[in-house]
């Protein structure tokens, strides 16, 4: 499965094997000896997985959900989409589709259904339900703007038989089978179509029904969520846990303190601080181990390009000029864990532009760029000042991310230095959200992360920046921009089509929307008790429902 982009880590997939490094072995060899297992032994089902999650999902909904936590549980978990994506290959394969033919204009895209597929209700799955749910999709009422952007150029779907469907474009689009395959996780007709009439509110968000592997059990709000292994998949009895449970621990300490006392088996996005402060050398490690792997993203410090603040190009340089990347990445980061970056690609991407370097620490060219545009030190009390108003903006970051928290402080120091005041304000995720979907902010530190040979369209195409609710709440519209997003639309050639997005980087960074800051390298942190863990490409970057336990191990009963 392939994601869009989606919050709140809000860069293109990397095909990179991630650094594993072992802790505890010599106790796991002791654990193994006390407890041995054949090496040929085949998997065996049972146990479960308890997974920390850094905030609560917004909804299970996977036409509306914009979150990275739901994003899994929407689309791997419970509902599928017709083709998926090889995690190791990264070439599309059947799912709820067969087979599949695309004409050779580009333009007409057939699906063969599967036959015998049922909802987890035990309702049969029906060619109905993919037209019901390409129909929501783009119905403009429906909160699906940052999926609907990549289906702009599909005018219909129509149903051909009962296990054949037909979409039909407009123009040719380079992405638009892996798209159409991949980003339209099916919905179940049946019930969507009863009970509450505005699709965003329905409560199908609160207790979904899918096809997947997992069913859902409960959710048990800032808590946890539930799910239960389908004995009844289509697939076959390829999934391993009984139960897949997501904890809600906002806090990274007591989450780390749950996983020292056994009560967690998955800690993902270690803080590096923590890590080598609390873990790394704590005895729980005997039975963990971490994972070091690289994750499509990209953090940045974004302008609400509407305010007259940030209108003018030489303010938003300056207050790039004046991020200390390079103490952020000492402090936080450990000077190992992250890389600084350009751009919305991670440097490893073809269609990364090397001939940008990441912006340096320099606050005498941002105090003649501030100067230029008419802000003085003319008030006395060490502020900039221009038509008689400081310059003072707020910056939100999302509440219980001790990260962002030292990164805005430090930034905050440094602005504040060259008189600028910056105001700092944490709020819970769905504020979060709900301030910057309605353009309530002024500046926001958050992150992205994209799909495998991704679009830029859905964050930086000004179309998108009329729309509430869409990726570009920022509101970036650049006309030339908007002609070179056009062109890769069009490019089917990747050495062309990376050649166009390169020259869209260098345009984006001399307008200096958002600040580019780094590329992060995840910590994951595990229970030594789980065989098969592979690390891949694609988000999210491991499948914790094909992790087994050998029996002697197993925690969990049913």
């Amino acid at each position: 499965m392939t994601f869009p982009v989606s919050r709140p880590f809000l860069g293109a997939i990397l095909l990179l094997t991630a650094v594993l490094t072992g802790c505890g072995h010599k106790d796991n060899a002791a654990f193994q000896q006390r407890h041995p297992i054949d090496p040929n032994q085949p998997p065996v089902q049972g146990d479960w997985v308890v997974q920390r999650i850094n905030a609560d999902v917004d909804t299970l909904n996977p036409i509306t959900g914009e979150d990275t936590n739901g994003a899994v549980i929407r689309s791997q978990l419970v509902n599928e989409s017709l083709l998926q994506m090889n995690n190791f290959t990264l070439k599309l394969e059947p799912c709820l589709a067969e087979s599949w033919e695309v004409s050779p204009d580009q333009l007409t895209y057939i699906f063969h259904l599967r036959h015998g597929v049922k909802w987890h209700d035990g309702q049969p799955f029906t060619v109905d339900d993919v037209k019901y749910t390409f129909d929501k999709l783009m119905d403009p009422k429906v909160d699906s703007a940052p999926i609907r952007v990549y289906f702009s150029n599909i005018k219909s779907c129509d149903i051909v038989d009962p296990f054949t469907v037909r979409f039909t474009a407009t123009e040719r689009y380079f992405k638009t089978l892996e798209v159409l395959g991949t980003f339209m996780a099916i919905v179940p007709k049946h019930v969507l179509e009863k009970g509450e009439p505005d699709f965003n509110k329905h409560p199908f968000g609160r207790a979904p029904i899918g096809t997947g592997p997992y069913k859902f059990v409960r959710w048990d709000t800032g808590a946890q969520i539930v799910f239960e292994r389908n004995d009844d998949y289509w697939g076959g009895p390829i999934h391993y846990p009984r139960r897949i449970v997501y904890r809600v621990i906002e806090e990274p300490y007591i989450a780390t303190q749950l996983f020292k006392k056994g009560e967690i088996d998955v800690l993902d996005g270690v803080s590096p601080v923590l890590w080598k402060w609390s873990l790394e050398h704590s005895p729980s490690m005997e039975r963990g181990r971490e994972i070091v792997y690289p994750f499509p993203n990209y953090n940045y410090l974004g302008f609400n390009l509407r305010l007259p603040i940030f209108s003018d190009v030489r303010v938003r340089h300056a207050i790039d000029l004046l991020l200390p990347r390079d103490k952020i990445l000492s402090q936080i980061y450990l000077d190992q864990y992250a890389d600084k970056t350009a751009g919305y690609d991670p440097p490893s991407s073809p269609s990364y532009n090397h001939d940008i370097a990441p912006t340096p620490f320099d606050p005498a060219q941002a105090a003649q760029l501030l100067q230029q545009a008419g802000w003085r030190n003319d008030h006395g009390d060490g502020l900039l000042y221009k038509d008689g108003q400081p310059l003072s903006f707020t910056l939100l970051y999302g509440a219980g991310n001790t990260n962002a928290q030292k990164m805005a402080e430090l930034m905050q120091e440094t602005l504040r230095q060259a008189g600028i005041d910056l105001k700092l304000q944490s709020l819970e995720f769905a504020q979060m959200i709900a301030r910057m979907d309605d353009w309530k902010f002024d500046a926001v530190l958050s992150g992205w992360s994209t799909d495998f040979n991704g679009d830029p369209s859905q964050l930086w195409d000004g179309s998108q920046a009329k729309l509430k609710k869409s990726s570009n709440f920022i509101g970036y519209d650049n006309p030339l921009a908007n002609q070179l997003i056009a062109q890769g639309k069009l490019e089917y050639d990747d050495n062309k089509r990376n050649a166009i997005y390169r020259h869209l980087q260098q345009v984006i960074h001399d307008d200096y929307p958002v600040c580019f800051l780094f590329n992060a390298r995840i910590i994951l942190v595990i229970s030594d008790r789980f065989q098969n863990v592979k690390i891949f490409a694609p988000r999210p970057c491991f499948d914790i429902s094909t992790w087994w336990v050998p029996q002697p191990w197993q925690k969990y009963t049913d």
